[in-house]
This record gives structure tokens, C-alpha cells and sequence, in this order.
């Protein structure tokens, strides 16, 4: 965990994007789904949990899990590019993301593709939920740039000192 919160500390000028706290549960009502509820954004809530970098660090090496993020940031930027109307294949991206973001810390990212495919699920209208996810998806694209960017920086300090 202190190499993530030193790279953190390194990368302070860098904007760490934030993210919204998890949806609410769809609340059922005489047997049927109201409309989704999409969470408001937190301000207190970063993109990816460094904590769960620190751990998979720990576990994997600092190499892999840069192979991981990397790997990561592919896998968004080939998902959730279906129009909306393609329920099936946004519904397969985000349960792809779902579980590889939340897998490596970004939560924002996960909970917004459990939104969207919920949605995909129960037929409810995709305009905001879609809109959700992709912002996050951007979110989460700019937080593993920014890693990698001062994952770099720092190893080219340590090597130069």
C-alpha cells in the first residue's frame, strides 16, 4: 500500500478522478420494478480503491498489476460502444466490465455497469444508466493513465537515484 499512496502523493498536480457512491437497489413495488434509480455523484469517493492496489501489489507484483490495468483500460475501451438499443451486447459489456473493474478497485465503474445491466435485464429505459457507465468508463480510462503515468515517473526516479 505505501508505493500506491507514494505514487498518489507523487501524482498530487494530477486530478484523481471521483465517483458516485453505489445505486440503490431497484425498488419493487406490488410485484414490479420502478425505474432505476441512478446515484448522485459523491465527491468523497475515488474512481479506484488504492487500497486494493496496494493488496493486488502485494499479491501479483508491481509489473502484473500494471499488465492488469492495462489489460483493463483495453477491455473498457471495447465495451459499451453499442447503441442503446442493442440491449443484448451492452448487456454482455457491462457485465464483462462489472466484474474485471471490480475485481482490480474501480468501483465506480463496476457498480455503474451493475446499473446498466439491470436495466438491460429489466427492460427499463437505458438513456441515463448508459450515460452513467460510460462516464465512468472515461473515469476510470484517465485513473489508469494517471497510474501508469507516475508509475513510470517513479520507477524512472528510483532508477536514476
Amino acid at each position: 500500500m505505501l508505493y500506491w499512496l507514494t505514487v498518489l502523493e507523487r501524482c498530487r498536480g494530477l486530478s484523481v478522478p471521483r465517483s458516485p457512491p453505489p445505486i440503490d437497489t431497484i425498488k419493487i413495488r406490488d410485484g414490479a420494478p420502478d425505474l432505476l434509480e441512478v446515484s448522485k455523484f459523491d465527491e468523497s469517493e475515488l474512481v479506484y480503491d488504492p487500497s486494493t492496489l496496494a493488496e493486488l501489489e502485494s499479491v501479483f507484483g508491481r509489473v502484473r498489476l500494471m499488465d492488469l490495468l492495462s489489460h483493463l483500460n483495453s477491455e473498457i475501451a471495447q465495451r459499451l460502444l453499442a447503441p442503446e438499443t442493442d440491449r443484448s451486447a451492452l448487456r454482455h459489456d457491462a457485465h464483462t466490465l462489472l466484474s474485471v473493474s471490480g475485481s482490480l478497485g474501480f468501483f465506480e465503474l463496476s457498480r455503474r455497469c451493475i446499473e446498466m445491466e439491470q436495466a438491460c435485464l429489466l427492460g427499463i429505459d437505458l438513456v441515463a444508466p448508459l450515460r452513467a457507465a460510460r462516464s465512468a468508463a472515461k473515469g476510470a480510462i484517465a485513473a489508469i493513465g494517471e497510474l501508469e503515468a507516475c508509475a513510470i515517473a517513479a520507477t524512472t526516479e528510483a532508477c536514476a537515484a
